[in-house]
């Protein structure tokens, strides 16, 4: 953890990297929770500090789902001071383009990040119970693939997201865990725990990624609010962190 927002050591080691992830000193970072104007100052003053340019950035829609698409050049600028021009329908981007940086907004979900080091491509989603039931994890390693990326190179960042202990859900969403990720789902008293963590471990597992290969934040929002803002503690009042990954462009 930075002084004033979070790193991953791993993505640390590469001077051409830039990345980070907002903590709740940056206000709120989502379109979707607050005037637009305001929140583009707080997105502005953030990307300067981890040294990007806010006309530089692209950002998805969010919409809690498990598709991811790759952006190049041409991109830059959408969604970066509006809604209106986010990538539609996806969680997650992926680029080899030096010079783009892809953000994401979270609140209790997972933002990973992604970086290739060999092939120079980075990749970035966000990664909520939904996605992730939905084969996030997978997506966001074939649409690496997808630009030339070597399963064995690319080095995987997961973020500050929800713990178990604070993570009670539905009968139904409990029942799709127990079914998929049995060994990250917990019964007590009739109510559900899934540990979200357990989940995306199990799926790079299962996609055949290497431990060594994989950084993992055990920070909780809802653990540690007065660090990052959780959905759960506070509601839609809540200052919604946002994560960036990007090449420098040298």
């Amino acid at each position: 953890m930075e002084e004033r927002f979070f790193k991953f050591d791993v993505l640390s080691k590469f001077p051409e990297v830039i990345h980070g992830i907002s903590s709740r000193n940056y206000r709120n970072m989502s379109f979707y929770r607050g005037d637009q104007e305001k929140i583009a100052k707080n997105r502005e003053y953030f990307l300067n500090e981890v040294g990007i340019s806010i006309n530089n950035i692209v950002v998805p829609e969010i919409v809690h789902g498990s598709k991811i698409v790759v952006v190049k050049k041409a991109d830059i600028g959408r969604g970066a001071k509006s809604a209106e021009t986010d990538i539609k329908g996806v969680d997650g981007l992926v680029t080899k383009d030096a010079g783009v940086g892809l953000m994401a907004t979270v609140a209790d979900c997972f933002a990973i990040l992604s970086y290739d080091p060999v092939c120079r491509a980075v990749g970035l989603t966000h990664a909520g119970w939904r996605g992730i039931e939905g084969g996030v994890v997978a997506n966001l390693i074939e649409a690496m693939e997808s630009i030339g990326c070597q399963k064995d190179n690319i080095l995987f960042s997961v973020g500050p997201g929800i713990c178990q202990k604070h993570f009670v859900v539905r009968n139904d969403v409990l029942d799709k865990f127990l079914r998929r990720y049995p060994q990250a789902t917990f019964v007590r008293n009739k109510d559900g725990y899934v540990d979200l963590r357990k989940a995306i471990l199990s799926d790079f597992k299962d996609n055949h990624i290497s431990s060594h290969n994989i950084e993992i934040s055990t920070i909780c929002p809802a653990c540690q609010n007065g660090i990052f803002g959780s959905y759960r503690m506070e509601g839609d009042r809540v200052p919604t962190s946002a994560a960036v990954i990007g090449l420098k462009n040298f």
